[in-house]
This record gives structure tokens, C-alpha cells and sequence, in this order.
């Protein structure tokens, strides 16, 4: 029976879910730790997880001991039973704004891409080569975090650069986490019955972006050129002044590869709250730690600010506010703190609703006093995923 294969590449992981071609889960895990000591692989599969350590000092050698593993589990009986392998790709660049077949052409393209997804695209690259060698007769397919974004307006996508600067060196806003923004968009528009709709997405993760959207296309979003702009985030500094750059690299004798490593990786809720990126940690820290209390009121300010911006970007009335990702499904705290930022417009988050994390794909958790409605959303990237590789292959072979 043929499956679809969704990989998410980084640095030194594989997330995968295996489905089947109905889009029910058959599988999923990660391999983790990949040419690191004690890497491992999880599988969960059959209403079980398992965890094998395992030495993986390629993402060839990953792949393989992966496809073992499923025949060993029984997950697949043969190689050849994975029809279709589709790729989450942070960025691009220019010449792959759509959901491209892997080709030699769209791989160069894809290494020429490499400077604006540095963290992300070099792990997806080499996991595409890999696949390609382990699974040779399986249809390929690129889909862009930034695929969603391409319908921004130049008023929004452009910097006030010098415009030679930014025609010859592609120099735009991208935006990211597109993926999840469109699920997210076509979920909504089935839950209000609605061809076409607009709101405010708050994807808010260890990495977050906000984005405006109206008629169900995006006007704008916050990240931007890279991943690094916008909202603060797990690590990630969000929006600062390009001068402190050079400021940091002149006085800590820094070069830029440091300085940009300390905005990607040393910034946000960690470096703020120097006790840790993940939001659970800082708000339990938070109580008695001034400095933990500090960056989570930091955290929600910077994204009320982006909220409030984004709903007067939208003509007409706003369908909806919408809360996703691992923060915004899960923590009810900062939910709440976001929307009691907001004071131009009556906004209001029934409390009782707010809590649990026990529900479907979605709840409705604002009060009838609420000028718009707020609702939680379950993101699911790979299940979209899995929805346009198929439509991807079917449009193109009528």
C-alpha cells in the first residue's frame, strides 16, 4: 500500500510522520542527535514509543538505520511502499516560492538558498540527498515556509534600502512559518463556514510569527528576511536596531558569525531571563525571580504589540484571533497576558474556556462580550503537507 512520507530537517534531526494514503498516521518520530554523541531515534507507532540508541554519523547513515527500522517494526514491508517524500523547507530563496519536485535544478536552486535559512537548510539538504540515494523510485517534493507569504504586498515585503542593494541581492521580507499560517487559514474558514476569511494568526513556539491575514492570503508578517525578525521568541531576539551589531561586535571584540549566533541562539526568553528558552521553565521561575518575571512580561508585550499592528492592517470586519503553535495551544498565561494588552478594542478571554489543554483541533475560548472572537488551533504542518503532495502529484499528471 503506497505512503507519504513527511520529513522535517535540522541541523542534526529528522522529524517524520508516516501516513497512509488516506492521511491516517501510521507513524512518526525523530532522529535526534545526528553526528552527536548519543543520537537516538523514536518511534512511535501502534499506540507505543520506543527509543533506540543508535550512532548516526551521517544523514545518509540516519536514513538508512530509519528505513531498517520500519521494515524491522513492521511500520513498512518494503521499500518501495513510500510513493511520495515531501520536505519541509524553511526558505527557498527567489526561485522556489512554490511547492517544487525535487530536481537537480530545484536542489541547486535550494543551495544557493543556503546564507537565508543557515541553521535550517544545510540539515534539509542533506537529508534530500540522502532520501534520494535510499529511496530512488519515490516521488519528491519541496514545501516552503515561505510559500504563504508570496502574496505580501511590496509596501510590506520591501526594506527602505538602498534599492539597488535589494534588487540585486533579493533583499525582501520572506516570512516563515507559512505552512502552518495557511493550515491554520483553511481550518478557520471551515470552522466559520467561510470561503474566505480575516484574522490574526499568533504562531507563537519556541519560534513565533504573526501574521495578517485578509481574504485568506497574507498582508504581512513578522518575520522577516530571515527567521531571526519579529516577535521575541524561545532564543531568538525578534526585532532589534541593526546598529547594536557592530556596536557588540567593536566593544566584545566579536565577529558577525558570533554576534548573529548570540541574536539566533543566546537571545529571547533565554537571554532575557538567563534561566531558559522553554516558557515553562521562566514562568515557573518567575514567582521569585524578578528577571524571569521581567522577560515573560517583555515576551507579551512584544507580541501584543505585533497584534494590535496587524489587526488595523486588515480591511473590514476581523473574523477572528488565533492562537497556534506550542505556546499558543498550551499556555493559558500567555494567552491571556496577550490580550489584556490590548486596549483599542474590547477583547475578553472567558476564563473557564481558557483552561485545559483536553480538546479537538480547535476551541472558541473568548466571551460573548468579545468584539472578536478568540480561538485556539491545533497546528498540524505535516498533515497539510500530506494533503498538497498528493494534490501536488494529481494536478500533474492530468
Amino acid at each position: 500500500m503506497s505512503k507519504i512520507l513527511i520529513i522535517n530537517a535540522g541541523s542534526s534531526s529528522i522529524k517524520w510522520t508516516l501516513y497512509s494514503k488516506d492521511l491516517n498516521i501510521i507513524a512518526k518520530g525523530i532522529a535526534q542527535r545526528i553526528k552527536i554523541k548519543n543520537s537516538s531515534i523514536i518511534l512511535n507507532y501502534n499506540n507505543k514509543k520506543e527509543e533506540v540508541s543508535i550512532e548516526l554519523p551521517s544523514f545518509l547513515e540516519t536514513v538508512k538505520q530509519l528505513v531498517n527500522l520500519w521494515i524491522n517494526k513492521n511500520i513498512i514491508s518494503d521499500f518501495n511502499e513510500i510513493k511520495y517524500v515531501a520536505f519541509r523547507i524553511v526558505n527557498g530563496g527567489i526561485h522556489l516560492q512554490d511547492t517544487s519536485e525535487v530536481t537537480p535544478q530545484t536542489i541547486a536552486y535550494l543551495e544557493d538558498a543556503i546564507e537565508l535559512a543557515p541553521v535550517h537548510n544545510p540539515g534539509a539538504l542533506e537529508a534530500v540527498k540522502a532520501f534520494k540515494e535510499i529511496l530512488p523510485f519515490a516521488k519528491m517534493t519541496f514545501h516552503f515556509d515561505t510559500s504563504f507569504h508570496k502574496t505580501l504586498p511590496k509596501e510590506a515585503y520591501t526594506y527602505a534600502i538602498d534599492a539597488n542593494i535589494t534588487d540585486e541581492l533579493n533583499v525582501r521580507k520572506y516570512g516563515f512559518h507559512g505552512l502552518n499560517h495557511h493550515f491554520i487559514t483553511l481550518k478557520l474558514q471551515e470552522i466559520l463556514n467561510k470561503d474566505k476569511v480575516n484574522f490574526v494568526n499568533l504562531h507563537i513556539g519556541n519560534g513565533a510569527s504573526l501574521a495578517a491575514i485578509q481574504d485568506s492570503k497574507s498582508i504581512d508578517t513578522s518575520m522577516g528576511f530571515t527567521p531571526l525578525a519579529g516577535v521575541m521568541m524561545g532564543t531568538r531576539s525578534g526585532d532589534v536596531d541593526c546598529s547594536i551589531i557592530p556596536y557588540i561586535m567593536k566593544h566584545k571584540n566579536w565577529d558577525i558569525e558570533r554576534t548573529i549566533k548570540m541574536l539566533n541562539e543566546e537571545s529571547g526568553l533565554l537571554g532575557v531571563s538567563k534561566i531558559s528558552s522553554d516558557i515553562r521553565d521562566v514562568e515557573e521561575a518567575k514567582k521569585t525571580n524578578e528577571r524571569a518575571k521581567f522577560a515573560i512580561d517583555l515576551y507579551v508585550r512584544k507580541i501584543a504589540d505585533y497584534l494590535i499592528n496587524y489587526m488595523n492592517k486588515i480591511e473590514g470586519k476581523i473574523d477572528a484571533i488565533v492562537f497556534t503553535a506550542g505556546v499558543g495551544e498550551n499556555d493559558e498565561y500567555i494567552r491571556q497576558a496577550v490580550i489584556d494588552k490590548i486596549h483599542l478594542v474590547k477583547l475578553e478571554i472567558d476564563s473557564e474556556l481558557n483552561k485545559g489543554r483536553d480538546f479537538d483541533s480547535y476551541k472558541l475560548i473568548s466571551t460573548k462580550n468579545s468584539s472578536i472572537p478568540i480561538y485556539i488551533i491545533r497546528a498540524d504542518e505535516e498533515l497539510y503537507i500530506a494533503k498538497e503532495v498528493k494534490q501536488f502529484f494529481d494536478d500533474n499528471t492530468r
